[in-house]
């Protein structure tokens, strides 16, 4: 079986059908701007992964369709990816992480600018019919420094989950995001997306579930 076989297979075990979730935006300071109420349909037809996520304040629709994982995006063994760019420099950028565990996921989406984080979106999803808390209304994350460059962000909803941004940017630095999630007391699941000090995407390093 060839690469992008093996890298789509990976997808629609763990994430394929309906997740409906709950979407909420912080800035850079990590206060909540908004947040909305989110229904995710992901389905394989004919040969196409089919994405619609329907935000159910407004009943906007956006949708994606592929044959094939782009590129870019890093499919763990487990059914954990990320998504971004696969070069980044002195210019903005975007990347989405996202771990499941079951039944429920959780995802964030973290914008940098040409300083240091500009917004990030933490993403809580669950099957239909399944009681998944959503963080607490009018969420204010505190960071904490984790070197000069990176910080480090944690909700607590019951379980902890940890979002690890770049606070700081500086050219010929190594950048990346990682988001840690308990979804059970004992369980922590961990993914992050690596870039190298000349801005090219480091290759998945399996980071093993504790």
């Amino acid at each position: 079986m060839g690469e992008p076989a093996s890298r789509r297979a990976r997808l629609p075990p763990l994430n394929a059908g309906i997740w409906d979730g709950c979407f909420v935006r912080l800035d850079a300071r990590g206060c909540e701007v908004e947040r909305f109420a989110s229904h995710l349909a992901v389905a394989d037809r004919e040969g196409m992964v089919h994405a619609d996520l329907t935000n159910r304040n407004s009943g906007n629709v956006r949708s994606m369709q592929f044959a094939e994982p782009p590129a870019e995006m890093q499919i763990s063994p487990e059914g954990h990816w990320s998504l971004g760019p696969d070069r980044i420099g002195a210019w903005s950028w975007v990347c989405e992480l996202c771990l499941v565990w079951g039944e429920r996921r959780r995802r964030i989406v973290a914008r940098h600018n040409t300083t240091g984080l500009e917004s990030l979106v933490l993403v809580c999803e669950a099957r239909p019919g399944l009681s998944d808390q959503a963080p607490p209304a009018a969420l204010q994350l505190s960071a904490q420094a984790v070197d000069q460059q990176r910080r480090q962000w944690t909700v607590a909803n019951p379980v902890t989950i940890q979002v690890i941004t770049m606070g700081n940017r500086s050219v010929g630095a190594a950048e990346g995001v990682r988001l840690d999630w308990q979804p059970e007391p004992g369980v922590t699941l961990c993914l992050e997306r690596r870039y190298d000090a000349y801005g090219l995407l480091v290759p998945l390093t399996p980071i093993a579930s504790r």
